[in-house]
């Protein structure tokens, strides 16, 4: 009898052990995706209530203006935004805007969250303050935009402005500053705002009493890469008294910069012919047809996205991980293997930027320059970088090669 009842306990542990095994795996193999808001508590019972009760949209634990919906159900965004009075007016990018018979807008953010469900973040706007504050304005080049008359801000001033848009085409790099010498005047980062990527430039210019910081936020929009320009002026806070020096240091901390050029980069729109090739608006049209033709074309356009930069120009989420993941629809994840082009990489060889190289078998050709950067890029064909840097020998002297 003891036998047989220490034999179920062992059986019965052996099975929780198992149990907690594959939730491991499971968890390890899916966790950019299970993790990409952070702690995945919320959006795992907004699945739960999505799969066992009639909700089509659910609203997000702890937040009040975050819903979830499978991605199937498209149209169902429209659908409870007209419940709450707005009609759907246009869509940009992952925004959809809406508007209200009163005049009220709101902006309902789309990103998808794995496969097969969808987050919504719906922002919405009255005809206070918050209206009267933006403006739109269309610059020389057909490009229209909105962006803030004023920040709101006691201590922070604008010297450039309104801010500058340019549309270019290309693919999206960015080659950050070493650690090392983040003190420098001019800084390059890479950053995430929500689910969209920028790269960020910043110059800085000492002046009396003041910082004048100037400005270049590089994005992939539509298939074209946006970049918004600016300049902003920091007074020094250590010249204030201390109430004033401590109120100073706190607005610094808490203006966020990052989330009001995102919000000036949704409203951009320009003239539709000059992106009705790029694969990000091939998609769009496919993707949100219901014809079975398009639904094949959409697959085969999927074929073309082969790696992160394909994934970031076709317009797709990027996970909140380091490195940067993109995840396309139909749930593949691309990591960010590089940080330029290979043109950029050639550019930097004949130039005698170069200190040495680094090359791998899967064609990643890593460069440390001679000011402590990295160009990390994929060439063509293997030992291509060998050939390149051979041809400036004469010129740039010696360069060493290190080969994977």
């Amino acid at each position: 009898m003891i036998f047989e009842h220490s034999s179920k306990n062992k059986k019965f542990l052996l099975v929780i052990t198992l149990v907690i095994l594959v939730i491991g795996i499971f968890a390890f193999m899916y966790s950019p995706v299970i993790f990409q808001e952070g702690n995945p508590w919320s959006e795992i019972k907004g699945i739960i209530q999505l799969k066992f009760s009639d909700a089509d949209i659910v609203q997000l634990s702890g937040s009040d203006n975050k819903f979830m919906t499978e991605s199937k159900n498209g149209m169902m965004i429209h659908n409870f935004m007209k419940t709450k009075g707005y009609e759907f007016t246009e869509q940009m990018g992952s925004g959809y805007f809406f508007k209200s018979p009163t005049g009220q807008s709101a902006v309902a953010t789309h990103k998808y969250y794995g496969r097969y469900y969808s987050l919504w973040t719906i922002t919405e706007n009255s005809n206070g303050s918050d209206n009267n504050l933006w403006v739109t304005i269309t610059n020389d080049n057909g490009i229209t935009y909105q962006y803030p008359k004023e920040l709101l801000a006691k201590y922070i001033s604008v010297a450039g402005w309104p801010p500058t848009i340019k549309v270019e085409s290309g693919n999206f790099s960015c080659v950050e500053t070493p650690q090392e010498k983040s003190s420098m005047l001019e800084i390059t980062s890479q950053r995430l705002v929500d689910n969209r990527i920028y790269c960020v430039n910043v110059k800085n210019e000492g002046a009396t009493g003041s910082v004048y910081s100037s400005y270049v936020y590089t994005t992939p929009l539509r298939g074209k890469l946006v970049l918004v320009s600016f300049v902003l002026r920091y007074p020094n806070c250590v010249n204030y008294d201390e109430e004033q020096s401590r109120a100073c240091t706190s607005e610094r901390e808490a203006f966020d910069l990052d989330a009001t050029v995102d919000r000036i980069v949704q409203t951009i729109k320009w003239d539709s012919t000059l992106n009705e090739n790029t694969l990000a608006s091939q998609l769009f049209k496919c993707l949100v047809s219901s014809y079975s033709e398009d639904k094949e074309k959409c697959d085969e356009l999927l074929k073309q996205i082969t790696d992160f930069d394909s994934c970031v120009m076709a317009g797709f989420s990027i996970l909140k991980s380091n490195p940067a993941q993109c995840q396309t629809i139909d749930g593949r994840i691309f990591v960010q293997e590089t940080n330029s082009t290979w043109e950029q990489a050639l550019l930097a060889v004949n130039n005698c930027e170069v200190r040495k190289a680094f090359q791998k078998h899967s064609l990643i050709v890593t460069l440390t320059l001679k000011n402590g950067n990295k160009l990390i890029a994929t060439e063509p064909q293997i030992d291509d970088i060998i050939t390149v840097v051979r041809n400036v020998e004469s010129k740039c002297g010696k360069i060493p090669i290190a080969t994977e």
